[in-house]
């Protein structure tokens, strides 16, 4: 698994925090003026609290991009171990950055999540997402279609690539945690090092907030 950068382990040393409520992840979040990267509009903060039991569970991990697929055992392994639906979050709050026309099929965005965590990181099963899905081909509606997966240089996190013919999206997806506080980005139209720079403050607005 990739080291993380050496400024995103502050958070939860010096008095940072060790767990944050569904009040806090909300108000921590980075706001407009915040926000590290220019020309971003900032959407509504959605909050997610505790699941409550009973609740229809959907497959919220990477699987679910290649269902009814051929794809290698140790891969698909790989991917189902991925939780993106917080099940294991006690408190969770999210916002959306979007860059340029937001009705475009693929805007420009970059979406925050701050959560409190009662367990392991979800980030983790992503260094394993890399090593076991490095390259998959797959075929969709008589398209052969790409995907590589790769890690981040300084998150925990994969660099997911989709390959159609000549055209590539790449979609990423890292973070970091301390203690039972996790800060995450997902980003499209993004590079490496500006999904770093946000992080990189929200993570400064956690350790402020503590």
């Amino acid at each position: 698994m990739t080291t993380l950068a050496v400024p995103l382990l502050g958070l939860g040393a010096c008095g940072g925090a060790t767990e944050l409520s569904q009040e806090e992840t909300a108000e921590v979040l980075l706001s407009a003026e915040e926000f590290p990267l220019d020309g971003y509009t900032r959407g509504e903060v959605e909050e997610n609290g505790p699941s409550e039991e009973g609740d229809a569970a959907g497959d919220d991990s990477l699987a679910a991009l290649l269902e009814g697929q051929d794809v290698p055992e140790a891969c698909m392994e790989a991917l189902e171990a991925t939780d993106l639906g917080g099940d294991n979050f006690s408190a969770q709050s999210m916002v959306t950055f979007t860059q340029g026309d937001q009705s475009s099929p693929l805007p420009t965005t970059v979406e925050l999540v701050v959560a409190t965590v009662d367990g392991d990181s979800p980030l983790e099963p992503l260094a394993a997402v890399n090593d076991e899905c490095e390259e998959v081909t797959v075929e969709e509606s008589g398209l052969s279609m790409t995907m590589t997966f790769e890690e981040l240089d300084d998150l925990e996190g994969t660099k997911m690539t989709v390959a159609l013919g000549d055209v590539e999206v790449d979609m990423l997806m890292g973070g970091t945690m301390q203690d039972q506080v996790v800060v995450a980005g997902f980003g499209t139209g993004v590079d490496q090092e500006q999904l770093t720079d946000v992080i990189e403050a929200q993570v400064d607005n956690v350790e402020d907030a503590s």
